[in-house]
């Protein structure tokens, strides 16, 4: 199995949209609730994901929080900062 993103939404209403570089149709996006997750594999090339609303996307690499631009798995100084 090759490298998946799981995306977690924190908010109704987070929608993940799937898109390819060619010219084709808006792709309906897929539209999760607070708490729901969807795991997918990683894109291939010329393939994009957008996220909408709030939600945390985890590669194997990294973790981000699609409102704030957090870095919360990386290697940035506010990763070490406790947010309890």
């Amino acid at each position: 199995m090759g490298s998946v993103l799981i995306i977690k939404a924190l908010e109704d209403g987070a929608s993940v949209l799937f898109t390819t570089g060619e010219q084709c149709p808006t792709p309906a996006p897929e539209r999760l609730d607070k708490g729901e997750v969807l795991i997918i594999p990683a894109p291939e090339n010329g393939e994009n994901i957008r996220v909408r609303g709030h939600a945390e996307i985890y590669t194997p690499e990294h973790a981000v929080n699609s409102e704030s631009g957090l870095v919360i798995g990386g290697r940035s100084d506010e990763s070490q900062q406790d947010h309890t």
